[in-house]
């Protein structure tokens, strides 16, 4: 009987860091502005998000929200898309230099 109690306070523990990492996510200016700048239907998708306590899924949400600079973008995701863009040496660039490089091959192509 005592196993299953220490079981039961061990997954309540988990959870609520997991809770309170969540929390930390969403206290940030960024993520702030995130809210505000999106649709009701969207605010919709990150409540549930929260609700569930799906913290992958409110990381995505960030991640991939429409207003999102790319600035604000981490160097890994900048990476990517400078090698989907096809941009030389894209590896071996900085963030301001993928961002430059990023910006000049959409406006290249019509795509900002």
């Amino acid at each position: 009987m005592a196993k299953g109690l220490i079981r039961i306070q061990e997954e309540l523990h988990h959870r609520i860091l997991k809770l309170r990492s969540i929390e930390a996510i969403i206290r940030r200016p960024q993520f702030e502005r995130l809210w505000a700048d999106s649709a009701p239907v969207d605010q919709g998708i990150l409540e549930k998000h929260l609700a569930d306590a799906d913290k992958d899924a409110i990381i995505k949400w960030a991640k991939e929200h429409p207003s999102l600079e790319l600035v604000e973008k981490p160097l890994v995701d900048l990476k990517k898309i400078a090698y989907n863009l096809g941009i030389t040496n894209y590896s071996r660039k900085g963030k301001l230099e993928l961002v430059q490089d990023i910006q000049e091959k959409e406006k290249q192509y019509g795509t900002q």
